[in-house]
């Protein structure tokens, strides 16, 4: 790649642990423009260079860590970086992203990203400053939680404030948990499928990127500037969604999870739901602002629980965390459940697995499935100790915790009985995000279609009437139009919350960034290019469209609430193939070739036309 591309700092950095190597690697401008960086470049990178029959924890695995185009730029946002490996739970593809600093600190340290690769035989982490990188021993910083692993290595580097970014593994990542996550700042997640503990596996501790004076030379920084400020004024309004549980509760729709998929009756009072309000949460434990590069939304701050058993300094926890640690274990107490995200964070857990599999422990402790002496204490619902002591027990692979630590899935099936069929997943592997999807028909479906192990599209994209629970043509197929939204986003180094995966203009950003004279539906490809890579390698790694459904509880028929008796596993055969054919699929949902050349990766159909 020239060097004089803009928008680019012009170089990855390529970490070989084994070999204890750094090198650049370079990608010339034709490539950029096909994949641009982050979920895009990752793809590429998975589908070409990692080995089919490479376990996650597996030295020939790899995990690329990367920005793209926007990174570093005025676009509100722009600090975020995409994780792309082929993770634990599924043994498949993962492509996970996180914000905070990390990304825009990376691209002015003059790195794009960094790719790692092999397996260190003492604990490492990495340092970028000042365009130069340096592994170190991380030994100082072992056993360490997210939040610690940050202040501690700031404290060390003689950084003060936001001088430095860290993206760290918490104990649960050195203990190899499958659902260990990765974490920035202290509680930025990049977690599900756990690539946490790929890096554990890899003894890659923590990345740590400085502010220094580095900056990102674009091509039109006022076109840049104006772009950025009209995708502003549409989100200006935007204030988090740590209010969301008791929204969605007052709102009666049936899409808040409650008990495991147990029940719509939560039980909280009407002054416990009033505590889970985002006004009552802001002004009663909000004390400072910790906003992601050159974002103005009022949403990352750091929260205080000043007093009590449940005393706590956390990030501000979005709604599934609130959800997962409040109706998901049914409990109804604010305070507990800001507690307990935290302690998640901090573990280094990534939170809707950890919510799934508390509350699928406590139903089946309450049932008789799970044994007292199984677990090693007694549990139920509401037990927000009991909740604490799982989490640490999964963190340490500690007695019935190296069990859990294996997600719901393998654990599930483990215990075996009555217990398997309560459990909630995809039959891939993984679980859902923090919603009853029963009611959401279009987030399950393409949970469980999705290559990524979790959602690989999102519901603002897609009109009221798609979302279900009706309507099961039209929600598959919006899910198959959407796609490749969020992985152009994932590609161009930006957060959701501040572009609304706006491909138009996500385009203009881009093309005022690099100089490229580029439309929405050429960067929309970016996007498409990668739901197919990712597609095409699940499918040779063995993961076939027969995992493309919800385990027995995940797709269960509710009992009761507003829809009652309504059921989408009827109709999910007839979806799968409106899908597939819509995606240019073919009727096993294995991308055709013409699909594949149009997208400009032809080349993919030689290793899946045997299939």
């Amino acid at each position: 790649m020239s060097s004089k591309l803009k928008g680019y700092a012009g170089r990855f950095l390529d970490v070989d642990l084994t070999g204890a190597t750094l090198s650049d690697r370079v990608f010339d401008e034709e490539t950029l423009r096909l994949y641009m960086g982050g979920t895009g470049i990752g793809s590429k990178l998975l589908y070409e260079e990692v080995p089919r029959d490479a376990a996650w924890n597996d030295p020939r695995n790899m995990v690329s860590i990367a920005s793209g185009p926007l990174g570093g730029t005025a676009v509100g946002g722009s600090g975020t970086i995409s994780i792309v490996t082929k993770g634990a739970l599924t043994g498949g593809a993962t492509s996970v992203q996180a914000n905070g600093l990390i990304g825009a600190y990376m691209r002015f340290s003059g790195y794009d990203g960094v790719i790692v690769r092999g397996a260190s035989s003492d604990w490492k982490y990495l340092v970028l400053k000042d365009g130069k990188a340096e592994l170190r021993d991380a030994s100082p910083i072992l056993g360490l939680d997210t939040y610690e692993t940050t202040d501690r290595l700031r404290e060390m580097h003689g950084a003060k404030g936001r001088e430095a970014s860290v993206l760290s593994i918490g104990p649960s990542g050195e203990n190899l948990a499958r659902f260990a996550g990765v974490f920035v700042d202290h509680g930025h997640s990049a977690s599900h499928n756990g690539p946490g503990a790929v890096l554990g596996s890899k003894k890659l501790k923590a990345i740590v990127a400085f502010r220094g004076g580095g900056r990102v030379d674009v091509h039109d920084p006022k076109k840049l500037t104006e772009v950025a400020q009209e995708m502003y004024k549409d989100v200006e309004y935007f204030r988090g969604t740590i209010g969301g549980v008791a929204n969605m509760y007052r709102g009666a729709k049936g899409d808040l999870p409650i008990k495991n998929y147990m029940t719509y009756d939560w039980g909280a009072s009407p002054e416990e739901v009033e505590s889970f309000t985002e006004k009552s949460i802001r002004d009663r434990y909000q004390v400072e602002r910790m906003p992601c590069w050159g974002c103005r939304l009022l949403h990352s701050t750091m929260m205080e629980v000043r007093e009590g058993r449940y005393k706590c300094h956390v990030e501000e926890p979005e709604y599934e965390q609130m959800a997962a640690w409040g109706p998901v274990i049914g409990n109804s107490d604010v305070e507990a459940a800001m507690m307990l995200s935290g302690l998640t964070d901090r573990l280094g857990l990534e939170n809707n697995e950890a919510g799934w599999l508390v509350g699928w422990v406590m139903e089946c402790a309450e049932k008789g499935y799970l044994a007292e002496s199984q677990l090693g204490f007694k549990t139920g619902w509401g037990d927000v100790e009991g909740a604490e002591r799982i989490l640490r027990m999964v963190s340490s692979r500690e007695g019935f915790g190296d069990v859990l630590a294996e997600g719901v899935k393998r654990a599930s099936e483990k215990v075996g009985g009555n217990a398997a069929d309560c459990a909630i997943y995809t039959l891939k592997g993984n679980t859902p995000r923090g919603h009853d999807h029963r009611t959401r028909w279009s987030e399950m479906f393409d949970t469980c279609v999705s290559s990524t192990s979790t959602i690989e599209t999102h519901m603002g994209a897609m009109s009221p009437q798609s979302q279900g629970p009706a309507n099961p043509m039209l929600v598959s197929g919006e899910v198959a139009r959407t796609k490749g939204l969020m992985q152009l986003e994932d590609s161009v180094g930006t957060c959701r919350f501040n572009t609304r995966m706006n491909a138009g203009k996500l385009a203009e950003a881009v093309s005022a960034s690099t100089g490229w004279d580029m439309g929405a539906e050429e960067a929309w490809d970016v996007g498409r290019r990668a739901v197919n890579l990712l597609r095409a390698f699940n499918l040779e790694s063995g993961i076939g469209p027969e995992l493309d459904r919800p385990s027995t509880r995940y797709g269960s028929t509710p009992v009761n609430g507003p829809t009652a008796g309504v059921s989408i596993m009827p109709h999910w055969d007839e979806m799968l193939s409106n899908y597939y054919a819509l995606m240019g699929w073919d009727e096993r949902g294995i991308p055709r070739r013409e699909t594949l050349e149009r997208l400009g990766i032809g080349h993919v159909w030689a290793g899946i036309k045997g299939l």
